[in-house]
Parts: C-alpha cells; sequence; structure tokens
C-alpha cells in the first residue's frame, strides 16, 4: 500500500507513462495500482459531490503543529506520542491512502483491515487503519507533485526531490497545484477531526518551512534531529525493507545509497536556511536521544514553547502509552569503518553542529 495505492486512474496513468518502460517483473505491481485506481473511481466522484464544498468552507482556526526531521530521526514515535493528546487531530493511514474518497469509502476500509500488516516492515512499529499517517503519502494520492513517486520510479529521485520538496525546475503552476492541493487536504482533514487542531509529520515538510509559512503564517514546528551514523544506517534498511516492494524498475543499491547522502545534505542545508523565518516560540527543536531519555519533561517543553493547554491532563496518557512501548524492540545495525568515513566525509556540518560521535553498536 504505497503512497500511489489510492490514488486517482488519471494520475496513475499520468506517472507510469512518463517514466517509460517497465520491466516484465513488476508488471504485476502496476496492473495492482491501476486495478485499485479504476476500482475507486465512483467512490472519489460520490465523495467529492458530498463534501466537496463543505470541506471548501472549513475553516483552520488554529494553526497546524508540523513535525519535522529527515527520515528515521523518530518523528513517528513523536507524533504518535503527542497525539494521544485527544485535542489534536492527525491524518490516519486510511486518510492517507484513499484522501479523496475516506469520507464515504468503506469498500476500502475493509479491504484495509484485512490485508493491512499489523506492524511496518522497516521498523516493527505499529500499523492499523486508524493510526497516524503522514502526509507525503496522501500528497501522492491526491497529485503527482511527491517525492514519494520515487518509492516506484527511484532512477528519478533526485529529480522528484528537488522539484517536489525543494520547488526548482518545477512551473509556476505546478508549484501553485501543490499548495492547492496541501491546503485541501488539511482542510478535509480539520473537516474530518471536527475542528481540531492538526499536528501533522512530514520528514519532506523540512525543506518547505516557506511554502508552508505562505499557506500557514502562524504554523508551528517540531524539528527532531538524531545521531547521523543511526539515520544513514536506519535510512539505507528502509529502502532495503520497504521501498524494493514497491519499484517499478530496479536500481544498484549504490545508487540508492549516492541520493541518501545527497538528500540529507541537501534537506538540512536547506532547513538551517529556512527555520530563520521561524519565530522562537512558534519552534521547538529536540534531540532524539532526549526524547527517549526524557520524553514526558521533552513533552512539556513542547506545550511550555507553543503555549498549549492539556499537559498535565495528558501526563497519565502519554506514560500509559510509553509503558506499551517498552518491549518493543529497534532494529540493530553493523557500522562498518567504511560508513563511518563516508558520513564524517558529507554530514559532518551536521555532527559537529550537533555534538555527535560515532555509536557504539557492538
Amino acid at each position: 500500500m504505497g503512497p500511489i495505492f489510492g490514488c486517482s486512474f488519471r494520475n496513475a496513468l499520468k506517472l507510469l507513462m512518463s517514466n517509460g518502460f517497465i520491466p516484465i517483473k513488476h508488471l504485476m505491481r502496476v496492473i495492482f495500482v491501476n486495478t485499485i485506481s479504476i476500482v475507486g473511481i465512483p467512490f472519489r466522484i460520490r465523495e467529492n459531490f458530498l463534501y466537496n464544498q463543505k470541506i471548501k468552507r472549513t475553516r483552520i482556526q488554529s494553526p497546524p503543529i508540523f513535525i519535522i526531521g529527515h527520515w528515521r530521526s523518530g518523528t513517528t514515535h513523536l507524533h504518535n506520542l503527542l497525539c494521544q493528546d485527544s485535542q489534536f487531530g492527525f491524518i490516519t493511514m486510511l486518510e492517507a491512502s484513499f484522501p479523496k474518497s475516506f469520507l464515504s469509502n468503506s469498500f476500502f476500509k475493509y479491504f484495509m483491515n484485512e490485508f493491512l500488516p499489523d506492524t511496518r516492515p522497516m521498523d516493527n512499529m505499529k500499523m492499523g487503519i486508524d493510526e497516524t499517517q503522514e502526509d507525503e503519502m496522501a500528497l501522492g494520492n491526491i497529485f503527482p507533485y511527491t517525492l514519494y513517486n520515487a518509492w516506484y520510479f527511484p532512477k528519478r529521485m533526485m529529480e522528484f526531490y528537488y522539484k517536489y520538496v525543494r520547488f526548482k525546475n518545477i512551473s509556476i503552476k505546478a508549484a501553485q497545484s501543490w499548495k492547492k492541493g496541501y491546503d485541501y487536504l488539511i482542510r478535509k482533514t480539520t473537516f474530518n477531526m471536527k475542528g481540531k487542531q492538526l499536528i501533522l509529520k512530514n520528514p519532506a515538510n523540512t525543506a518547505r518551512i516557506k511554502f508552508l509559512l505562505d499557506l500557514y503564517p502562524e504554523a508551528k514546528f517540531i524539528h527532531l534531529y538524531r545521531n547521523p551514523f543511526i539515520v544513514y544506517l536506519s535510512t539505507r534498511h528502509f529502502y532495503k525493507k520497504t521501498m524494493e516492494k514497491f519499484m517499478f524498475q530496479s536500481v544498484p543499491s549504490e545508487l540508492i545509497e549516492e541520493n541518501i547522502i545527497k538528500i540529507y545534505k541537501d534537506l538540512m542545508k536547506c532547513y538551517f536556511n529556512e527555520k530563520k523565518s521561524i519565530p522562537d516560540k512558534n519552534l521547538v527543536e529536540m534531540k532524539f536521544e532526549d526524547l527517549e531519555v526524557e520524553p514526558i519533561d521533552q513533552l512539556k517543553k513542547i506545550y511550555t514553547t507553543f503555549n498549549l493547554s492539556g499537559f498535565e491532563k495528558n501526563k497519565l496518557k502519554f506514560t500509559h502509552y510509553l509503558e506499551r512501548l517498552k518491549n518493543y524492540k529497534k532494529n540493530r545495525f553493523q557500522l562498518k569503518e567504511k560508513v563511518i568515513d563516508k558520513v564524517k566525509e558529507h554530514w559532518s556540518f551536521t555532527i559537529d553542529k550537533w555534538n555527535y560521535n560515532v555509536p557504539d553498536l557492538t
């Protein structure tokens, strides 16, 4: 169930046709995606008819809270933790998979309940149709302007990154379509969540701060960062365990690893530059290792900085959620000398800035 699992047939066809020949061994994946897209047509038409005007009239009363940070930095954990507080709304797995039909799509809800894995393949975190999900997946099911097209066509990963995360070499029309589509998603989620303030998690948004502030000038941001050596190993593991299940084309692992290096470097440099646009009262920067060791204190820091109510009221919920994670086992990696050298060579600007050392993974 990848990022174009619930998209329109037109978007799926456009994406497939713009990427040339697809090897026969990947043909069943293509057929599956297109079949789901075709089946979803009447649901999307019905939902547009029933809800489109209501969604357009929906007002965002409280500015969204964006959780950002490079992939594999612990953003999902923080998202799940904060969303234990019922005053916040969020995008669910069902909504991200079928953003144009989730309000009235009982068929696909049943389908996902039957076939969705219990845990994520890259890190064994819980999955479910009502669990939190990142909005980049929803965007891939709304329009073709998303980095996650690279899940299917990894040869074009850097092109997708520069176009749809950094908005370089992209037409003004496409950029405006991105803003319009994103705002539609936020309004629809707000409508579905009955006006609650949204907490949204999306690593790609780490380099979209200026775009997001254009849409939501009072938006709040939580930047989570983690030891770059661990981030590299975990990101590489993610591509191996997850992306390979969706690819419509084959690429050498060396290219994927090269892209990991490039994207991290550009993403973080862009963040350091654009975060200057965020008022101090609307930005929290947090070390993942601190969140692991003192989660309640770090949550209090978020509530205090953003002047949010409800921390003491929800403290017990946070504690109970953390108790349920006590038996969770993180992935274990081997850190070889060549990886250490590679990460030091390209990512020293974050290693030095955040004062990280080579971790002991023995």
